[in-house]
């Protein structure tokens, strides 16, 4: 069986968002762009900062563009936003993050 559809991080409008969020400039690094730092090598307070920076950011997406009533499965669906988000960004989500997938 052949898998057709593009992964969840290749939608259209994951893409999108991911290309909009790597161009928000970060004041606590003199206005470089998101999608310029790398968080592999960067100090660990850094990769918290755009950690929280990218989840607040994406859950305001998702929450902004969700249909229906909400329910417990959103956390969830929050959580694999934000792995979608760092995987698009960087490649791949940093090690010791509770909700890697």
């Amino acid at each position: 069986m052949r898998y057709d559809k593009p992964f969840h991080s290749e939608m259209k409008h994951i893409k999108n968002f991911s290309d909009y969020l790597s161009e928000e400039r970060l004041s606590f690094l003199d206005g470089k762009r998101l999608g310029d730092v790398d968080i592999f090598i960067e100090c660990n307070a850094t990769v918290r900062k755009v950690r929280r920076i990218i989840e607040k950011r994406t859950c305001q997406e998702y929450w902004r563009t969700r249909e229906g009533r909400a329910d417990n499965g959103d956390r969830h669906r929050m959580r694999r936003h934000v792995t979608n988000q760092f995987k698009n960004l960087y490649g791949a989500v940093p090690s010791g993050f509770r909700y890697c997938a």
